[in-house]
């Protein structure tokens, strides 16, 4: 194929996981990857919130293009975010019990 990739696919990697998204080839630290971008949710403006992951080939067992309204249904089998653990957000340092006198 002369032309990468790029759209709306159901990629399916070994050890039978499944990751809807937004497909493009994009090259990370020297060699190419494919950028799944899975949208998670709105924000306030109506914009699509999404995560972001990167497979290498070898881990990539099948490729199916799909409608983008199918890629939002199987979207909606994972839920509010298809991550297995939530990101924490940062607390300010006062409340961690950090003292600034104490720094050198």
């Amino acid at each position: 194929m002369d032309t990468p990739f790029e759209g709306w696919a159901l990629l399916e990697l070994m050890g039978h996981r499944q990751r809807p998204g937004y497909v493009r080839e994009v090259e990370l630290a020297g060699a190419k990857m494919l950028r799944v971008d899975i949208p998670v949710d709105k924000d306030d403006a109506g914009q699509d919130r999404m995560v972001t992951e990167f497979y290498g080939p070898s881990a990539i067992y099948a490729l199916r293009p799909c409608a983008e309204e199918v890629i939002r249904d199987e979207v909606k089998r994972y839920g509010a975010d298809p991550r297995p653990v939530r990101p924490l957000v940062y607390r300010e340092r006062t409340a961690v019990g950090h003292d600034d006198d104490d720094l050198p």
